[in-house]
């Protein structure tokens, strides 16, 4: 046994040393290109193997003239060659002075265990399918997917299948342009991309708004050091004139860490 413990300290002596980027985001929403709708925090630990995601959304100006909203989410789980696998997902969603907790947890059969209070009385028609589940992410690691993907490849392409709770929908990226971005902490090439939502269960007829919104756009940053590109910029066309969420302030710290052999006995 010992002998066992002396070859296991020696491997991870030799190893590489681990990297994770840490990125703390904020974004402030505007209507109509003018009118403040609120803002966005965004905290992600992004290691080779792994990532933790967290986003608060407090609603603000305009906005809160309709229905006050404040949504705190929080994802994790496992980067295997570069595929993004969510484990654990959980969202406290408060609005019009009622309240939503749903957690999604990927359970030991690769199925999604969700809990929901106060659980919702319609699942849409056609309600989501346990294969759609399966194969979905939840929202907040369908965005890390979207990042890690872009970072790798430089490209806008693939499809991301989303499933929160009870609507499941597909998000596309498509295009492509290479830009310029210098603003609010970020100096850098972005990659800009168009944003498609399709959506394909869990909807009712009064989610008509929900069911067909416009193509969008979506700006990532792209930098040398890292296979993670955020986005720094979406905009959502509206009837009303468009939504946009753009980069209020970005900070990145890059954390190595240097495995070293135990101490001689």
């Amino acid at each position: 046994m010992r002998a066992l413990l002396i070859a296991l300290a020696a491997m991870f002596a030799s190893a590489a040393p681990a990297a994770a980027d840490r990125f703390s985001l904020t974004y402030d929403g505007m209507g109509l290109g003018i009118v403040p709708l609120g803002g966005v925090s965004v905290d992600a630990d992004v290691a080779d193997d792994s990532y933790e995601i967290s986003a608060r959304l407090h609603s603000g100006g305009l906005l809160n003239l309709f229905e006050r909203t404040n949504i705190d989410a929080r994802s994790s789980g496992l980067i295997q060659n570069g595929a993004v696998l969510w484990q654990r997902y959980d969202l406290d969603h408060r609005y019009s002075h009622k309240r939503r907790v749903i957690s999604m947890a990927m359970d030991a059969a690769g199925a999604p265990a969700t809990t929901i209070e106060p659980n919702y009385r319609l699942w849409g028609d056609p309600p989501a399918s346990e294969e759609q589940r399966r194969r979905s992410r939840d929202p907040l690691s369908s965005l890390v997917a979207m990042a890690v993907d872009v970072g790798q490849t430089r490209r806008c392409s693939g499809f991301y299948p989303t499933f929160d709770g009870r609507f499941h929908y597909l998000l596309e990226l498509a295009g492509g342009e290479i830009d310029r971005f210098r603003d609010a902490g970020y100096d850098g090439e972005i990659l800009k991309c168009s944003l498609g939502y399709i959506a394909v269960s869990g909807f009712e007829q009064r989610d008509a708004g929900r069911r067909r919104i416009p193509h969008g756009e979506v700006w990532f940053a792209l930098m040398p050091d890292t296979t993670f590109a955020p986005p720094v910029r979406i905009a959502t066309p509206l009837s009303a004139g468009g939504a946009v969420i753009r980069l209020a302030s970005f900070r990145r710290v890059r954390v190595e860490v240097q495995l070293t052999s135990a101490p001689s006995p």
